[in-house]
């Protein structure tokens, strides 16, 4: 599961990597992003790539797959159906935490970087809501995938996670045939992922890539 995230790119290093026509919203570091709080996410209109504000989790909030939604399922969903079609984003990330809480007071974090701590980017579908007043609320959920866990064997849930070649498929506005999606979406495979220690989480951004490899040890098998 992604239960929440950091993003500690350049914005050079996000136009240069997603081909960005248009910034219209970032802050660099942001070091805890939970849902319901602004992120960065990456959209096409009228033929550019715009990074733009967006609530993270869709109306309404407290709704199944508001936050994220699985790939597997999501496009049997008929919620999902116009936004599969036609309003799929990337939001680009650092890292990403999931948290376990065994009991009310107490809370565990494991936090994952893709090898050599790169920026990747998180597949995801966005909505935008308009008010009485005409004021718009832009909204985002993020896609996750099943994967197999290299130390358990068991499946886990990760944020579905897209090479830039795939970036360039999934934002593609004449794909909105679903089924074809869904198939290449299938076909598609989550880059290693690597459990990142807590004595490196302080520094974010500026990891030395000899220590990533040292520490940093493959956690979660390609799908």
């Amino acid at each position: 599961m992604c239960d929440r995230f950091t993003l500690h790119a350049e914005l050079s290093d996000l136009q240069d990597r997603y081909g960005l026509s248009k910034a219209l919203f970032y802050y660099a570091n942001q070091r805890s992003l939970q849902p319901q709080q602004p992120i960065a996410a990456v959209v096409v209109q009228h033929g550019e790539r715009i990074l733009d504000e967006y609530r993270w989790g869709l109306m309404p909030f407290w709704a199944q797959d508001s936050i994220v939604a699985d790939s597997a399922s999501v496009f049997g969903k008929r919620a999902f159906d116009h936004l599969l079609k036609r309003q799929r984003c990337i939001i680009p990330g650092s890292s990403f935490d999931k948290v376990y809480r065994p009991n009310a007071k107490e809370e565990q974090v494991s936090r994952f970087i893709i090898p050599g701590g790169q920026t990747f980017a998180m597949a995801g579908v966005y909505d935008v809501w308009s008010g009485s007043f005409g004021e718009q609320l832009r909204t985002c959920a993020i896609l996750t995938r099943k994967v197999r866990n290299f130390s358990t064997g068991l499946e886990d849930t990760v944020p579905l996670i897209l090479n830039e070649e795939q970036v360039d498929t999934w934002l593609d506005p004449g794909l909105f045939n679903k089924q074809l999606l869904r198939e290449w979406l299938h076909s598609t495979a989550n880059p290693p992922l690597c459990e990142l220690p807590t004595a490196l989480w302080d520094r974010a951004g500026s990891w030395d890539e000899t220590d990533l490899d040292i520490v940093a040890v493959p956690y979660i098998a390609e799908r």
